[in-house]
């Protein structure tokens, strides 16, 4: 198995995690507003931990966003610096996919036979919700998602009220203090944040999406307009 370095920086969390033969090694801390004073650090603690050098990094993952402006904009540099000093291709992952994949990952899940449907949310502020769907199947390990909404909380209850069984999806998320509402739709809600450890673990499924910086720069997911690209521009910029 590759070895993955990743980063996850897009909420009030900062992590860093090695997934390297087959284990995840992770710092995980709650820092507002001092991501960027403690990611490289981290990076270096959890590569001494570990005794390994950059050349022994296969891939390099970040979350992506959506998130905190600020916290997505980090994640993004720290990755373009280390792609172009190491020489590593990288992987995009949403970090809202991270904030399920670490809760779904347990041994009692992986005994389910039927596959589990999630819903992620988290908090975009100005009145706002960030929202993702999918699935997972513990069977096989396979992963579904779909794009990321940026929605009112109205639309973001309107949209999960019309999943036509929206009593088997999990939910997932940082807003049940915002947006209680939205959080009691579900039987089964679960307070989360996003973590590079499902970052590193989602990255492995995802090795062909691997790009090497002269070949694309790694962006911070933005969905507000005026604000930086759309996923309309980023999926025509991966498309070419």
């Amino acid at each position: 198995m590759k070895t993955i370095l990743a980063i996850e920086t897009s909420t009030q969390a900062c992590s860093v995690s090695v997934l390297h033969q087959g284990k995840t090694t992770q710092i995980f801390e709650l820092l507002p507003q001092k991501h960027a004073q403690r990611v490289l650090p981290m990076i270096d603690e959890v590569l001494n931990t570990l005794g390994l050098s950059s050349e022994q990094i296969d891939y390099l993952a970040y979350g992506e966003g959506p998130g905190a402006f600020t916290g997505i904009r980090i994640a993004a540099g720290v990755i373009q610096g280390l792609a172009l000093g190491w020489n590593k291709p990288v992987i995009g992952i949403s970090s809202l996919e991270a904030m399920v994949y670490h809760k779904l990952i347990k041994p009692e899940n992986e005994q389910a036979c039927r596959p589990i449907k999630w819903a992620a949310m988290m908090d975009a502020r100005m009145h706002e919700v960030y929202l993702q769907t999918g699935v997972y199947y513990p069977q096989d390990g396979h992963w579904q998602a779909s794009e990321v909404s940026l929605l009112s909380e109205e639309q973001s209850k309107s949209q999960l009220q019309a999943l036509t069984d929206l009593n088997a999806y999990r939910g997932y998320g940082d807003v049940r203090e915002a947006y209680p509402k939205l959080s009691e739709l579900f039987e089964n809600w679960h307070d989360s944040l996003p973590t590079a450890e499902s970052i590193a673990l989602l990255a492995s499924m995802k090795t062909e999406t691997a790009k090497f910086i002269e070949d694309q720069v790694p962006l911070p997911l933005y969905l507000r307009n005026n604000v930086a690209e759309t996923i309309e521009q980023r999926r025509r910029n991966k498309a070419s």
